[in-house]
């Protein structure tokens, strides 16, 4: 009876652990993002903070929240959730918006600018404050580039500027100048080679991926942009996952700098390096000086960034990198 009583009490702390301000996600201070429905564009800058936050993102009518929404974001916050970041200022989602979230008791924080130009800077610098190594760049008229830039920065957790085409934006250069970073990552066709020049007199390493991308749109009477967008987006939705995967020598990507790497994936790029890049698993805790847990978890997440491949050989694991890194140490 006893351990039974001694049983019940563990599971009861495990979930009062679990349920607690789990709820108040220690691992982040926001636990929802809001974005305007009516516009892709603050959508797709939002995904690489909700990947950094690990919270959701939820479009939203941008002039008012309907009852169904709300009643749906009343349940939502009864889980101890109850902290929103607003993306965009009071032209994207209205204050009516942020007034019907705080009457459901959610604490509300706007992090927004005059143009998405301004509240990809102000994102970047929110959620960076120490600076970064390396940042994503794309143009802010080419949606499907921005998806794009949005995925390579889900993956590597680095900050996403949308600047002019045409130039380097100022917002850009101040947020540039904010977070110090060596490298900027350029994506997609959308921008002028006047913004690489830029970057480049200013100091900064540059990686253009997909420079020369080439897209042929049907000619009709009348075109329909927002067709058209949608078609792009969709169509980098469904080419981007698959070409990581099965054409990686061809793809522009396959030069990585080694800045877009955390440091404790730096370190055991570098030993397969000193290797050949080829590398037995388990010689891999006496190169680096982790244990075998964190070299697994290591492989692993480089694995998802498609850098390495694993080979089962008798009892050990094979590693191999996939992509040339590109040094700059």
């Amino acid at each position: 009876m006893d351990k039974r009583i001694l049983t019940v009490a563990v599971m009861a702390l495990f979930l009062m652990e679990m349920l607690a301000p789990a709820v108040s996600s220690q691992n982040s201070e926001y636990d929802l993002i809001i974005v305007r429905n009516d516009d892709l564009i603050d959508y797709i800058v939002a995904l690489p903070y909700s990947k950094h936050l690990d919270v959701p993102i939820l479009p939203v009518n941008p002039q008012e929240l309907d009852p169904a929404t709300l009643a749906q974001l009343q349940s939502y916050e009864q889980f101890g959730w109850y902290h929103v970041l607003v993306i965009g200022d009071y032209q994207a989602i209205s204050q009516k918006v942020q007034e019907q979230l705080m009457g459901i008791g959610f604490q509300v924080t706007r992090i927004g600018g005059e143009t998405r130009v301004d509240t990809a800077a102000k994102l970047a610098e929110e959620f960076y404050p120490s600076g970064i190594d390396a940042v994503v760049l794309a143009s802010a008229s080419d949606y499907g580039s921005a998806l794009a830039a949005a995925r390579w920065a889900m993956a590597y957790d680095r900050p996403f500027l949308l600047t002019n085409p045409s130039n380097l934006s100022p917002a850009v250069k101040n947020t540039l100048s904010y977070l110090k970073p060596g490298t900027v990552i350029l994506i997609g066709a959308g921008l002028s080679k006047n913004v690489e020049k830029e970057l480049q007199s200013l100091g900064y390493e540059t990686y253009w991926l997909k420079e020369n991308i080439t897209i042929s749109v049907p000619a009709t009477g009348k075109t329909d942009w927002g067709y058209v967008i949608g078609a792009v987006i969709l169509t980098l939705a469904i080419a981007i996952p698959s070409s990581l995967y099965y054409a990686k020598k061809k793809w522009a990507a396959n030069r990585v700098p080694i800045e877009v790497l955390t440091e404790k994936e730096r370190i055991v790029v570098k030993a397969i390096l000193e290797k050949g890049g080829t590398v037995k698993q388990e010689e891999l805790p006496e190169l680096t000086g982790y244990s075998r847990p964190t070299i697994s978890r290591i492989i692993q997440e480089l694995e998802k960034k498609q850098l390495v491949e694993r080979e089962k050989t008798g009892k050990t694991f094979i590693v191999k990198l996939t992509k040339e890194i590109v040094m700059r140490e």
